[in-house]
């Protein structure tokens, strides 16, 4: 699904990734840790397009999307949750929502959207209830629960997923992280950037770690929850 192949990233005279190798496949969970400024959300932003590489080949289906703009490479399936739970404050929960299917296929029936909010609502009860809310007035978990379902919504082949948990409390993290596992068992692709390296890795099939811009540990989570750099580094709390 997703191949990313010796990729750079430079902002001016400091470079963010160095020759960065990542793959993921359909309905695959890949998480990818490090610690703050390593590279991560950068990653994130070059597959989108929001980043242009210095270097590398980004392709998603076996096709080159490394110098698309944000707006191609997301017609083509591609969805970024960002961190920070970016809503529009001023809309309701139903109106975020349209949003995002409105995105994908431009026109729309009111059947078609009233579907889609069923499957929403379904997810998310808590949604339904604040259906009518401003987004603004949610709270941090519910936003991003709409977050999450707005970029759902869209039915993208690829997640991308910005430190989801941050924030959160967490039995709300343990709900986010659910659906998050359900939507891969549907057939999306999951890039799962996340600080909470116990948890992603508990959930993805794989796992990256990232440091000062390169893959420092790569392989199946079972690996890395036993490597003892990991359990160093990473996870001796969680």
């Amino acid at each position: 699904m997703l191949s990313i192949k010796g990729l750079e990233v430079r902002y001016g005279a400091i470079q963010a990734l160095k020759g960065v190798d990542v793959e993921l496949g359909k309905g695959e969970i890949v998480a990818v840790i490090g610690s703050n400024g390593a590279g991560k959300t950068t990653m994130l932003q070059s597959v989108l397009g929001l980043v242009r590489p210095s270097a590398g080949v980004i392709e998603l289906d076996g096709k080159s999307i490394t110098h698309l703009s944000a707006n191609k490479t997301s017609n083509l399936g591609v969805s970024l949750v960002p961190e920070g739970r970016e809503v529009f404050g001023t809309l309701s929960v139903v109106e975020n929502l349209r949003m995002g299917l409105k995105r994908k296929i431009g026109y729309y029936s009111k059947q078609q959207f009233e579907k889609e909010l069923d499957l929403v609502f379904e997810r998310f009860p808590r949604l339904h209830e604040r259906r009518h809310q401003l987004a603004f007035t949610l709270s941090g978990g519910e936003q991003q629960m709409l977050v999450l379902s707005r970029a759902m919504i869209s039915k993208p082949k690829l997640l991308l997923l910005d430190e989801p948990s941050l924030g959160l409390a967490p039995i709300i993290v343990n709900e986010i992280f659910a659906t998050i596992g359900e939507l891969a068992k549907d057939g999306t692709a999951i890039l799962l950037v996340e600080q909470m390296a116990h948890k992603a890795l508990s959930i993805a099939k794989r796992g990256y770690v990232v440091d000062n811009g390169s893959i420092a540990l790569h392989g199946s989570s079972s690996a890395l929850l036993n490597d003892d750099r990991m359990i160093k580094a990473y996870l001796g709390a969680h």
